[in-house]
């Protein structure tokens, strides 16, 4: 996958450059513009950029990992981050001990399939909740912010180790900060969303 960005960064670039250097051949000598080929040239611009905007669109919007929002999970997962790692839990975590508690805890382990809803919020400063897949692209983020509840609904068809870093620079153990979880076959018990009416999470001000 990162490879396949690599070639075609690559691709694109000759190309740019490419074309600068047409320019500057083609404008060595100073030459009065037709308007008929101007006019040609920018329609061509024109249509080649917009047709290239139509084909991104159509090949990457329904490829958008995000759920609908009405759509209700199947699992509920409450992520805190403080300086500098993240505490993942079935259940609310209101204070600094419960999230302390949250990341010494095992990784939480989700049923692959299973539709996910995390409700991320922070105790310290803002940081930026990335989830990554276990061959490193990264599948979702939302910001993580001091008194506010960010929603982000996820769906994991592959199994395996996930992982979830920090995208904001926090300090200077922003590199460390990090969580994992693990999407396992799903059994005959599947995942429950526990729609825990929090009064904590519901005094702070929700996000979309």
């Amino acid at each position: 996958m990162q490879a396949g960005a690599f070639y075609l960064f690559v691709a694109i670039s000759a190309i740019v450059v490419g074309v600068f250097v047409w320019v500057a051949l083609s404008t060595r000598h100073a030459r009065e513009p037709k308007p008929k080929s101007v006019n040609r040239l920018r329609i061509w611009f024109i249509g080649i950029l917009t047709g290239g905007l139509v084909f991104a669109f159509v090949k990457m919007f329904p490829r958008m990992p995000y759920p609908r929002r009405e759509q209700k999970p199947d699992r509920v997962v409450y992520a805190v981050g403080m300086q500098f790692s993240w505490g993942l839990s079935d259940h609310p975590i209101r204070n600094p001990d419960e999230w302390q508690e949250a990341t010494y805890a095992p990784p939480l382990k989700i049923s692959a399939g299973s539709l996910v809803e995390f409700r991320v919020t922070s105790f310290d400063v803002n940081h930026g909740f990335g989830i990554y897949s276990p061959s490193g692209q990264l599948l979702g983020q939302v910001q993580a912010m001091p008194g506010y509840v960010n929603h982000l609904l996820m769906r994991f068809t592959q199994q395996g180790t996930y992982w979830v870093f920090c995208l904001e620079m926090c300090g200077m153990g922003h590199h460390r900060m990090r969580a994992e979880f693990e999407v396992v076959p799903r059994t005959a018990k599947s995942d429950r969303a526990d729609d825990v009416k929090d009064e904590h999470y519901l005094a702070l001000r929700q996000g979309p």
